[in-house]
């Protein structure tokens, strides 16, 4: 959906302090092996659900501020959601939100797209295969949880940037 900037900037910094509370939530539960990234669900979500010519600007800072909780490098993680997310562009018309299912599906698909752009561009800077290896293992359990909460999270990202009633998801109001 196209949106002007005054209805786009109240809902991103919202969704930017759900973002921060889940990686403090990921961060402060001490699990070193498995933390979840939140933001590349809510890149996704945006990308499935909003059209604007700046959203490489919202991919931009939503990795940043992921990137204050991380050590990942957020310029490949920034690159890599634009390009994950001209994909979606292309592919909207023919992927529908409808189901928990499908969101599952999709998030799972798109997740794994991600996963490989980004070995690729980690592969050129470091030369070394054994830390993709050991990144696709870590990527594995992290990737069907964040699956499975997609739905969710997104029917909470649904309310604060109040999509359906602009009724862009193909629901009724």
């Amino acid at each position: 959906m196209k949106l002007k900037w005054r209805e786009i900037i109240p809902s991103f910094l919202i969704t930017l302090a759900v973002l921060v509370v889940l990686e403090v939530l990921t961060t402060t539960i001490g699990l070193k092996n498995f933390r979840p990234p939140f933001n590349i669900l809510i890149v996704l979500y945006l990308s499935f659900c909003l059209e604007n010519p700046f959203i490489a600007l919202l991919i931009l800072v939503t990795q940043y501020v992921h990137y204050l909780f991380s050590a990942s490098p957020w310029a490949f993680s920034t690159f890599t959601g634009v390009l994950v997310c001209m994909a979606i562009t292309y592919l909207r018309d023919l992927m529908q939100l409808s189901s928990a299912f499908l969101t599952i599906i999709l998030v799972q698909i798109f997740q794994i797209l991600w996963f490989v752009i980004e070995s690729i561009f980690l592969y050129f800077s470091t030369n070394n295969w054994y830390f993709i290896a050991d990144k696709f293992y870590r990527f594995i359990p992290e990737s069907l949880f964040l699956s499975i909460t997609a739905p969710f999270l997104f029917m909470l990202l649904e309310k604060i940037w109040k999509f359906k009633e602009r009724n862009i998801l193909g629901e009724d109001i």
